[in-house]
């Protein structure tokens, strides 16, 4: 008999450190709001929803259709910034790089990711 409510026992780890290396850790911000824990009022900062600029990651082909798979480029995806701030000083369109990822308060739940860092930084890109 299997055991019962086993995913209490069990986790899954998000692999940062590469995700940052083959995404160049350089993202555009689209959004941010406010965050505050539910579990402890004392952990703050802020929710960012950030656009991947860049993907190296080679995600092979499609078994059906042969097709090579798209990367992340272009895709948005949320992180929170625990850094006890309510705002940062970026504006929507600007580049940001993430700084120290904690794994402790970072998880993944089937295909759903929370991604939690110590904080952000504005980085200045040249664009034509």
């Amino acid at each position: 008999m299997p055991i019962a409510n086993a995913w209490v026992f069990t986790e899954t780890k998000f692999k940062a450190e590469e995700f940052l290396k083959n995404t160049g850790n350089m993202y555009r911000l689209v959004s941010q709001r406010p965050y505050v824990s539910k579990k402890d009022p004392t952990e703050k900062g802020v929710t960012l929803r950030l656009l991947i600029t860049k993907d190296d990651t080679d995600y092979g082909s499609d078994k059906k259709t042969g097709l090579k798979r798209d990367s992340n480029t272009l895709n948005n995806f949320d992180v929170t910034i625990l850094n006890d701030k309510e705002h940062i000083n970026v504006q929507k369109g600007e580049y940001v790089r993430l700084i120290d990822f904690l794994h402790e308060k970072s998880f993944v739940i089937g295909f759903d990711v929370v991604l939690r860092f110590r904080d952000v930084e504005k980085i200045n890109v040249q664009t034509k």
